[in-house]
């Protein structure tokens, strides 16, 4: 092992991405970023040769050609660690496990990988159509475009981050909505910092379900299991879904001028301290449940609010500013 403590040098992208999927606008890296210390050595499964990259909370397997791209890595990794860990602060128990992330050439790659080592999720894994996917503390991507792929370690980043921190059972629109969230990133002279609200990847997915008229109702996100959306094959439901799970975490912390900001962060908080299930039961028992109801639908009334009506409203018209669309009279 060759320890390392280098200057990573700021992409020289030709064109600096200002959104993690779409947005590019074309300029360069002034100077240098600060001193990312990790360490490097040679890794490789199946005979295929590769890196292995260590910082402070990662192990970074790459086989990567994007000599670019690789150097990245560490820096824009340890980047989304801080992302993640300012909404759901990682207790001191779950340090010194590190995050295991596979960052792989190709699709062929990934799921040669993905096949040897999840052999019973395969057969769901291999209907993604592009990205990748969590388990336990462990992601596994592939190369897509650089942006794509940065965007894509951002949300199951979040994915894995939260699997090794926390043993809290999280409804799936919380657990995709906070992996979105984490998304969308701008590249600042080389340096990544995150812009959740202007997730151009989304925002067009959102337009699609809103022109077409496709726009899940809440509870219906709100019992929504991704994988099971993701199981049934169908591209533009799927993409409606996690659109719709990103704004609707967008509305609660930023939409109706802060209005659900305090009843958002109770629940991060209940996830920290390990009670949002044991609130969540409670919830799903009062009459105002009205019968057999979700576990994501428990979560929502049990922080959020009572009245899905009233904000089922409200998010409809943040929908229609989010997307920059004339709500109809």
């Amino acid at each position: 092992m060759i320890c390392i403590r280098r200057q990573i040098r700021s992409l020289t992208f030709k064109c600096m991405f200002l959104t993690a999927i779409s947005s590019i606008v074309c300029g360069c890296s002034s100077g240098p970023n600060e001193v990312e210390q990790f360490t490097e050595e040679p890794w490789s499964f199946r005979n295929i040769q590769g890196t292995k990259l260590s910082t402070e909370h990662f192990d970074i397997h790459s086989t990567l050609r994007d000599a670019q791209l690789q150097a990245a890595l560490p820096e824009f990794m340890e980047a989304a660690y801080d992302q993640y860990s300012s909404l759901l602060p990682a207790p001191a128990s779950g340090e010194g496990k590190r995050l295991q992330t596979f960052v792989l050439n190709d699709r062929s790659q990934w799921e040669l990988y993905a096949k040897s080592n999840y052999p019973q999720q395969f057969p769901v894994f291999r209907k993604i159509s592009a990205g990748g996917f969590a388990v336990g503390n462990e992601c596994v991507v592939y190369y897509i475009r650089r942006t794509y792929t940065l965007s894509v370690l951002a949300h199951e980043g979040m994915h894995q981050y939260f699997a090794n921190y926390f043993s809290t059972k999280l409804p799936a629109w919380l657990n995709e909505g906070l992996a979105t969230y984490c998304e969308s990133y701008e590249l600042p002279k080389g340096k990544a910092r995150f812009t959740p609200q202007r997730n151009s990847f989304r925002l067009n997915a959102l337009r699609d379900a809103m022109t077409t008229d496709a726009i899940l109702p809440l509870r219906g996100i709100l019992a929504t299991d991704a994988g099971r959306v993701i199981n049934q094959g169908r591209s533009r439901l799927t993409k409606t879904y996690y659109a719709q799970a990103w704004a609707l975490v967008c509305f609660l912390r930023h939409g109706e001028d802060g209005k659900y900001a305090d009843s958002f962060q109770d629940m991060l908080d209940a996830i920290v301290t390990g009670e949002l299930e044991s609130r969540a039961k409670v919830a799903g028992l009062q009459p105002s449940a009205r019968g057999r109801t979700s576990y994501g639908e428990s979560v929502f009334r049990a922080f959020i609010t009572d009245d899905l009506e009233n904000l089922e409203s409200e998010f409809k018209d943040y929908l229609y500013q989010l997307v920059g669309f004339r709500k109809p009279t």
